[in-house]
């Protein structure tokens, strides 16, 4: 079945180093980021706001594609067959590997999964005009056995900069503290009020979603 034993080799090295890099842990984001992260390289052609040209995702996207490629040259039977195959593992494999391990053996805060799709903020201004209030529902879930507890930041970066001081205000006046249940998904909701004279936006939003958070436990600190 294997043609060219040492292009079927360097196929399997491609693919293997696409799978390690397409891990989406300690953090949602690939180890890819990560890695870019380590060697100094830009993750985004707009670092500030994560848009832009992807060069983490386009470097694992040329990786995949040459060991396919190699993959499918180094086969004389059930070529297109295996290569789909592998390319369906090395791109939804990472993913099921992290949570069988979130539901098995990690503890504390790696546990943790967040539902981004399903967060939202809200925000109001009381009858004066003169406060601020914000409430985000977030949600979790926790694949552990043993209820966690840690502290949860929304993240800075967003898409849009407008949308950047809402975010920020529900991190003041300190960082909230979510406990979830053991094997649970829920959703906690959290508050915070600004003064709108001390708010630095004069843009006026009812709602923002689609954001992503920081989470904190013993020092140590996932983005999610």
């Amino acid at each position: 079945m294997i043609r060219e034993r040492s292009l079927f080799t360097k196929g399997l090295i491609f693919l293997l180093i696409v799978f390690i890099l397409n891990i989406p842990f300690p953090n949602s984001t690939p180890l890819s980021h990560s890695v870019f992260s380590f060697l100094g390289l830009p993750l985004y052609g707009d670092e500030e706001t994560m848009t832009g040209i992807q060069y983490a995702n386009n470097a694992w996207g040329i990786i995949l594609l040459l060991g396919l490629f190699a993959l499918y040259k180094s086969l004389n039977r059930h070529r297109l067959k295996l290569t789909i195959l592998a390319a369906f593992i090395v791109i939804s494999g990472p993913g099921h590997i992290v949570e069988a391990m979130q539901k098995t053996v990690l503890p504390g805060m790696y546990a943790i999964s967040y539902d981004v799709e399903n967060s939202i903020c809200t925000f109001k201004r009381n009858k004066k005009e003169t406060v601020l209030t914000g409430t985000c529902d977030l949600s979790f879930e926790n694949h552990s056995s043993k209820p966690v507890t840690f502290e949860v930041a929304l993240d800075e970066r967003f898409y849009f900069k407008e949308d950047t001081p809402f975010l920020l205000m529900m991190n003041k006046p300190r960082l909230h503290t979510v406990t979830l249940e053991p094997k649970a998904y829920q959703t906690v909701e959290i508050t915070s009020s600004v003064k709108t004279a001390d708010f630095p936006s004069k843009i006026f939003m009812d709602e923002v979603n689609g954001f992503h958070v920081n989470i904190y436990q013993n020092g140590k600190k996932r983005y999610l």
